[in-house]
């Protein structure tokens, strides 16, 4: 009895495996982009395109402002500009987690949702952020990886 006991809960505590995946799933309404990345032409992401990033080491890239979650040692980020032209919520979607500051007029923007991107979409994290229209840094700091695809686009 105390064997089963110990088993449930190592059962319980254990994290859920990943998902066995054996074809793409598509990615969410309005995040169709995602299937035909692009490299990125200096440092602008341009909103509606997934865009693939190569990341620097967290501790040579030239953040606007700290991140609001300092990354650990060893791993990466980048710092993007972004244009909005027309108000409204913009979902920042990535390959793998990071941690997502988007900054305008020297403060860290508060997003407005956050979730897990759809199993097999290739989609790790979304984010959403209210956003009216101008200019923006967009920060990514603590990747475990240098590779990173990112989209952003209206909701």
């Amino acid at each position: 009895m105390m064997t089963s006991l110990i088993v449930a809960l190592l059962l319980q505590a254990a994290p859920a495996a990943a998902p066995v995946c054996t074809a793409p799933v598509a990615p969410p309404a309005g995040l169709e982009a995602w299937a035909t990345p692009s490299r990125i032409s200096g440092d602008a992401i341009e909103p509606g395109k997934a865009t693939a990033l190569t990341l620097r080491a967290v501790d040579v890239a030239k953040f606007a402002l700290p991140p609001e979650r300092a990354p650990a040692t060893g791993t990466f980020g980048g710092v993007y500009r972004v244009t909005i032209a027309r108000a409204g919520i913009y979902r920042v979607a990535l390959q793998a987690g990071a941690w997502i500051d988007l900054v305008r007029d020297g403060k860290s923007l508060t997003s407005a949702a956050h979730m897990e991107g759809p199993a097999c979409s290739g989609i790790r994290k979304i984010v959403d952020f209210a956003l009216e229209p101008g200019s923006y840094t967009l920060q990514l700091s603590g990747a475990k990886g240098r590779q990173m695809r990112v989209l952003i686009a209206t909701k």
